[in-house]
Formats: structure tokens, C-alpha cells, sequence
């Protein structure tokens, strides 16, 4: 019952969001977005939306210095993203690439095929922080892949524990 509540509260800011942005002339702003769809927006100007908290304790939305791709300009990421790929919507500040490379199950949600095809926002966003940290987020997906691959063949359960070879067979 709460999560159906939620979402319909989550559908009724994005469809508040979008009636601001139409009002402006389809502008949008992130001084003027809620503290709970900030994060993973990006304004009209093609700036990454972040949340910080002010002197006195509260989030605001402010604009970044960090761009983001031209087809995204004035997107306000969806619930289904935040979920698939992993990220925390009440995250202050732009999220730091590198905790993807240290955080096997977020590393997996990033480069999930449901995020990864489906979330061309925070993939974007991951791969620009990526490549100011030096890293390239599609290697890094493809490290995760290869590495559950090594896994599976070396006989290794999930979590990393070998598994007991066979006994050999009687002569």
C-alpha cells in the first residue's frame, strides 16, 4: 500500500516537473526542481542537476558545472532508472565513478542490460565521471562480465568461496 502511494507521489512531482518546464516555455531549471527529483536531472542547459544541503540543514537543488550529453537537455530521470541502475536519488553531490569499480552489486546494476540500454542519463553520467577519474565505464562493464564469467567456470560460488572439487575416481 505505502509503495503504491509512493509512486503516485513520485508520478504526480515528475507530472509537476513537467507542467513547470511547459510553463517556462519548456526550460527547465534545477533551482526550481524538488529536492527528490534532482538528482539525475539535467537543465534545459544541458547542466547535471545536484543536491546539496544549505547552512541551515536543508536540500535545494542547484546546477552543476558538469555537463551532459545534447539529447539530454531538460531530462528528469524516471524511478524505473534510479532502480535499475542502482543509484540513490537523495545522494548529495555528483556521485563518484570509481565507487562502481569498488561496489561489485552496484558495478552489476550499472551495467545491467536494463540500465545500461534502457538509461542513457546516468549511463552518460557515469561514463563523463568515469572519464575524469581515467576509467572507461564500458571496460569496466566488461571486467564485471568477464569476471562473473571466470567465476562460473572456475567453480566458484557466488560470493567467491571455492567449491570442493570431485573426488577422483577409483582405479
Amino acid at each position: 500500500m505505502a509503495s503504491s502511494i509512493t509512486a503516485a507521489l513520485a508520478l504526480l512531482l515528475v507530472a509537476f516537473a513537467v507542467v513547470v518546464q511547459s510553463a517556462r516555455g519548456g526550460e527547465l531549471a534545477c533551482e526550481e526542481l524538488p529536492p527528490d527529483m534532482c538528482a539525475f536531472a539535467v537543465s534545459s542547459g544541458g547542466r547535471r542537476c545536484v543536491l546539496e544541503r544549505t547552512p541551515e540543514g536543508a536540500h535545494r537543488c542547484q546546477t552543476s558545472a558538469v555537463g551532459a550529453g545534447e539529447d539530454l537537455s531538460g531530462w528528469v530521470e524516471s524511478d524505473a532508472c534510479v532502480r535499475a541502475c542502482g543509484v540513490d536519488r537523495a545522494a548529495l553531490g555528483l556521485p563518484v565513478a570509481s565507487d562502481a569499480a569498488e561496489d561489485r552489486r552496484f558495478a552489476l546494476a550499472l551495467c545491467s542490460p536494463a540500465c545500461r540500454d534502457a538509461c542513457p542519463n546516468i549511463v552518460d553520467l557515469y561514463a563523463t565521471l568515469a572519464a575524469g577519474e581515467g576509467m572507461s565505464l564500458p571496460a569496466l562493464c566488461e571486467a564485471q562480465m568477464n569476471a562473473g564469467n571466470r567465476r562460473m567456470m572456475m567453480g566458484m560460488s557466488p560470493l567467491g568461496a571455492p567449491v570442493a572439487a570431485p573426488a577422483a575416481a577409483p582405479m
